[in-house]
């Protein structure tokens, strides 16, 4: 038992690694309310990152290192979830008020460890709300790091659900703002 158990260590430790491409499937619950009270939005979406195709990296050895990208467009995505998310809670499309949110960060890393490995991942979006009429500006930021530990090291599949989960609870943390919602309702 204790040779099979080395064996499937070296072999894990040997196999060549490619680039990982994750793939985003946010999924909310647009629940209808008025808090919106008809005042008119609209959303810009900026992804302020150097390079918005890379996520993070994840590492197997001090030699052995692959990117974690994506082809999805990040700023569409979220442009679209709180659209909707907006819409749903009674705002409409207008120029009331101009909502711009900014991706200032979005990364992940993992690395392999013996017997338990780690990831590592953190968001930023920076949130400017602009009424349109009185030129009042309302700027709020939104951080949120995730860390976990794994077996060895993370799968695939892992990493693209704690990706594709640091993207939906940031988006998530912005639309249940209640400072947030109160300002773009006022």
């Amino acid at each position: 038992m204790k040779k099979l158990l080395i064996a499937s260590l070296f072999l894990i430790a040997s196999c060549a690694h490619e680039n990982q491409n994750v793939s985003f499937n946010l999924r909310f619950d647009h629940a209808n309310s008025n808090v919106g009270k008809n005042v008119g939005i609209v959303v810009y979406v900026v992804d302020d990152r150097l390079n918005q195709n890379i996520l993070g990296r994840k590492q197997f050895s001090a030699d052995e290192k692959v990117q974690i990208l994506t082809a999805d467009n990040i700023a569409f995505l979220i442009k679209a979830q709180i659209n909707a998310s907006l819409e749903a809670k009674g705002f409409k499309k207008g120029f009331d008020k101009t909502v711009e949110v900014h991706v200032e960060k979005l990364q992940y890393a993992a690395k392999r460890g013996f017997m338990v490995g780690t990831s590592e991942g953190e968001a930023t979006l920076k949130v400017v709300v602009t009424n349109n009429k009185t030129k009042a500006v309302f700027t709020k930021n939104f951080n949120l790091a995730l860390n976990n530990k794994h077996f060895i090291a993370p799968l695939e599949s892992t990493d693209s659900a704690t990706i594709n989960s640091l993207l939906q609870d940031i988006i998530s943390d912005v639309l249940n703002n209640n400072e947030l919602m109160q300002n773009l309702a006022s």
